[in-house]
């Protein structure tokens, strides 16, 4: 059976080719956002959703500490512009 994430990324190949996935992340996907983001250029695209939880669990599953995950999810997601199609993180921690 594919997994949940390996789904949406064939979904999102379909279409959006131009959605921005994060290398590595699959198992970090949860959904499919399809909308206008009030940005024009983006009317009706199709754009992943990550979990930031899971996001951070894979970071650890690579050796990091949750400090480092957290850090790392930060400056390399959280901090940067990556093209209009970039995928969304949901803060799902309860908080």
């Amino acid at each position: 059976m594919m997994s949940k994430g390996k789904r949406i990324v064939e979904v999102l190949a379909d279409e959006n080719p131009d959605a921005i996935l994060y290398d590595g992340m699959d198992d970090a996907l949860i959904g499919i956002y399809r909308g206008d983001l009030a940005r024009q250029d983006m009317q009706d695209s199709a754009i992943a959703i990550y979990s930031y939880i899971k996001f951070i669990e894979l970071y650890i599953e690579e050796g990091m500490s949750e400090e480092e995950a957290v850090e790392c999810f930060d400056f390399n997601v959280a901090g940067g512009y990556i093209g209009i199609y970039q995928p969304i993180v949901i803060d799902d921690t309860g908080v």
